[in-house]
């Protein structure tokens, strides 16, 4: 409750008087107290005490909006700080005195801006859904149920049917909902929707969280697009834009996008184990305690690409040194590189990787070397074109999660190598204070494509800025 109050003076010890006007009695002026923030939506109390001989007028203001008390409460409106934090200023004013003046800042947390999807037909989604929301102490109506036949992959025509319910559940929520978490049992392909990117006219299975992503652009979309919300960056030079909070990118875009990461893995109790990983490991970034080895595994030998053209092989390779880059310019980890066209868990490549922390590398196809140890709080993807076509087995997604890493990513179908994320960006901007969701989206160059991000993207290993 925000709380404006203003103290009468004793009548024993009346204010001091101007010499010309001594003869008239003076107002006691009132001093606010305010909190350091709220949320909007909240009802605060305004009271304050003042001299009954002098009329008092209490304001609320903020840019061009404002409102005054009725019966001393007043509601802060729900539709503000929709993507960044709002200063209201509130102005107390009492005549014969000076109008005073406080700045209220009204701001959503992180957790408020969460919207969690189910699907109620599959055994163990609600379960999941409900526990995440009890792990963030979510807000009441943030849980959505969609349900569909598949755990997999949907058509085209179910996936409107799908989004018009999430999109229900987002007006209900409020617009300051920016990450959507689906979770075991939702599916994770839409088959017959996105044109392939190499002109052949074959409709692909593509990421259904791309398609989230882009909201109302994803539900009409006929092909993968440009990510707006990508930052530039450049691997061979190594220059990148900044790391670049996403409510800040949000508020200058004119379509509502949103940062899709989920809690999924082989059944519910493997992915209720992938949310425990998850709370576990942000206790231990907060504390300053991850700790472990990097891994990076090249492909083309000790020295690096003399191109790196998009989509190319060679870019592919570049974003492996570029991560070694990044972790070694950082220096709070050891890196261990392989430059050998066989990847970790194959000779002459290392056989065993302990305490893997974080990790990039490719390639072989729909296959995962169970050479790694995961460290609390490991983060890594594999560069394949199925990395991720699968999450219940099989794949070096799916297998990593069965084996303990906290957040990975991968394709779903062939995504080439313009599909997958800038490695070596998606890293940085994780040192940088990026959350992994955040880190996902704004390292990855194409939309509506392939990529399936798993993780709570709320997961932070480094302080925010």
């Amino acid at each position: 409750m925000l709380l404006l109050l203003a103290c009468s003076g004793s009548p024993d010890s009346p204010p001091p008087k101007k010499e010309e006007d001594s003869a008239l009695p003076q107002p006691i002026c009132p001093q606010p107290m305010l909190p350091s923030s709220a949320r909007p939506g909240d009802i605060v109390e305004l009271t304050f005490a003042v001299d009954p001989a002098f009329p008092a007028d209490v304001s609320v203001s903020s840019g061009n909006w404002t409102a005054s008390p009725t019966g001393g409460l007043w509601e802060i409106p729900a539709d503000i700080a929709v993507n960044l934090p709002e200063t209201l200023q509130l102005s107390l004013r009492v005549e014969g005195c000076t109008e005073v003046v406080g700045d209220l800042e009204v701001r959503w947390e992180e957790e408020d801006r969460v919207l969690v999807i189910y699907n109620p037909a599959i055994s163990g989604s609600e379960a999941v859904a409900t526990a995440y929301a009890e792990a963030h102490t979510l807000p009441d109506g943030r849980l959505c149920a969609v349900s569909t036949t598949s755990d997999t992959e949907i058509s085209a025509a179910d996936y409107l049917i799908f989004d018009d319910t999430v999109s229900g559940c987002i007006t209900a929520a409020g617009p300051q909902i920016h990450y959507l978490v689906p979770v075991y049992g939702v599916p994770y392909k839409v088959a017959g929707k996105i044109a392939d990117i190499t002109g052949s006219g074959y409709l692909a299975s593509v990421s259904l969280d791309a398609l989230l992503a882009l909201g109302s652009r994803g539900r009409d979309a006929e092909e993968a697009m440009y990510n707006p919300l990508y930052q530039e960056g450049d691997s061979m030079a190594g220059i990148y834009d900044p790391y670049m909070p996403f409510g800040e990118l949000r508020e200058n875009m004119r379509n509502p996008y949103f940062l899709v990461s989920r809690i999924d893995g082989a059944d519910a109790d493997a992915s209720l184990a992938l949310l425990q990983r998850s709370i576990d490991a942000q206790g231990l970034a907060d504390a300053g305690l991850l700790a472990g080895n990097v891994y990076v595994d090249g492909r083309f030998g000790e020295n690096p690409p003399t191109t790196d053209e998009f989509g190319s092989y060679e870019s592919g390779e570049w974003n492996m040194w570029g991560t070694r880059a990044t972790w070694e310019d950082l220096g709070a980890y050891p890196v261990i590189w392989d430059g050998n066209a066989e990847e970790f868990g194959t000779s002459p490549a290392l056989t065993s990787c302990p305490d893997a922390l974080f990790y990039a590398g490719w390639y072989s196809y729909y296959n995962y070397n169970d050479a790694f140890v995961w460290a609390p709080g490991a983060i890594g993807g594999h560069l394949d074109s199925c990395s991720a076509c699968d999450l219940r087995s099989g794949t070096w997604s799916a297998e990593a999660l069965r084996r303990g890493i906290t957040a990975t990513f991968g394709a779903v179908n062939e995504p080439y190598v313009a599909g997958m994320p800038e490695y070596d960006q998606l890293f940085l901007y994780l040192t940088q204070g990026a959350n992994f969701g955040e880190a996902a989206y704004e390292s990855t160059q194409l939309s509506l494509w392939m990529m399936v991000f798993v993780g709570d993207p709320l997961y932070r290993p480094f302080p925010s800025p």
